[in-house]
């Protein structure tokens, strides 16, 4: 019986320690190759605080981009404004934060994606609402990479959930 206390208690009195997933979401407006790169990238605890690390001045967590409310709100979204000039001219970028609910007690309201919108001109290039499409929606793709050149039309590169969240 004393056996048996003591490992119920080691086991019980073991550290706790979840996961942690890390979003970023950017762009790279590479001249030399002519082209506009949008990027979502995600990764789980050590690669994910690695990747935070080493992310660029064109990279933001999406949580990042929102201003409180209060403690269970988010109040506003705060959307980037970047241009990048190609050999056909200037595109402009905004990306966005998609929070899952404004309510971060709400369904999907501690969950997080992003959005982004290219334009040249006053013609819209690409559009993504989501990089994502919902905190519950395992079947659809995930976005990851739009690879937008001068006169063609956008590479989309997607994932699974499965893929992106491994």
């Amino acid at each position: 019986m004393n056996r048996l206390l003591l490992i119920v208690l080691l086991l019980v009195s073991l550290p706790a320690s979840a996961d942690s997933f890390y979003v970023l979401v950017g762009y790279v407006c590479d001249t030399k190759s002519d082209e506009l790169l949008i990027t979502y990238d995600g990764a789980y605890n050590e690669a994910g605080e690695a990747m935070m690390a080493k992310r660029t001045a064109t990279q933001w967590d999406p949580w990042q981009l929102i201003v409180a409310k209060d403690d269970d709100h988010i109040g506003s979204l705060v959307t980037v404004k970047r241009r990048c000039q190609l050999s056909d001219g200037t595109y402009k970028i905004e990306i966005v934060p998609s929070p899952g609910n404004f309510n971060v007690q709400g369904r999907c309201g501690a969950w997080m994606t992003a959005g982004a919108t290219v334009s040249k001109g006053k013609a819209r290039v690409y559009t993504v609402d989501r990089f994502e499409n919902d905190c519950h929606d395992m079947d659809s793709p995930i976005v990851t990479r739009v690879v937008i050149k001068p006169k063609r039309e956008p590479a989309i590169s997607t994932t699974s959930w499965a893929e992106f969240y491994k």
